[in-house]
């Protein structure tokens, strides 16, 4: 059970709130742009993803300061607070569903960089290729040349 609030306690309490929503509503909408910007110019997507969830989180505080600013509506307070938990529910399934789609482009760069890798690895071919070039190498020429092909060969 919810202790009493008297309606004066109540307007102060909710005019204290609208005050830090407001500096919390700044701070991210700085945030963001500064991240979209910066993640814009650097070419990075986590950092433009992470801007993008900044304006979730903006519009999301956009919603509780609304609910804060209609709270004296006794009458509607009910519907106004169901409302405000929507539209905060829907901004937090929008923020997941960002990471879910963070997470399935990293671990397509992962598996990309990974393919890449292998690829330009050498492998048993090029050292096949190579072998009979560097065994003729060996066999001519004075001992300083055969050491000095042998170490390129190797190197291969």
């Amino acid at each position: 059970m919810m202790p009493q609030v008297d309606n004066t306690d109540r307007a102060i309490s909710a005019r204290r709130g609208r005050r830090l929503e407001y500096l919390t509503l700044g701070w991210n909408a700085v945030e963001g742009i500064v991240a979209v910007v910066a993640g814009g110019i650097a070419g990075s997507v986590s950092l433009t993803a992470f801007g993008m969830d900044s304006f979730i989180e903006v519009t999301s505080g956009a919603a509780l300061l609304w609910r804060m600013a209609v709270d004296s509506d006794v009458q509607h307070r009910e519907r106004n607070e169901m409302r405000a938990l929507r539209i905060v529910g829907a901004c937090f399934l929008a923020l997941a569903g960002l990471h879910c789609l963070r997470v399935r482009q990293r671990l397509a760069l992962a598996q990309s960089a990974r393919a890449e890798h292998s690829r330009n690895r050498p492998g048993p071919s090029v050292a096949h290729r190579n072998a009979p070039a560097c065994f003729r190498k060996t066999q001519s020429g004075s001992p300083t040349e055969q050491r000095g092909h042998a170490s390129r060969c190797q190197a291969v």
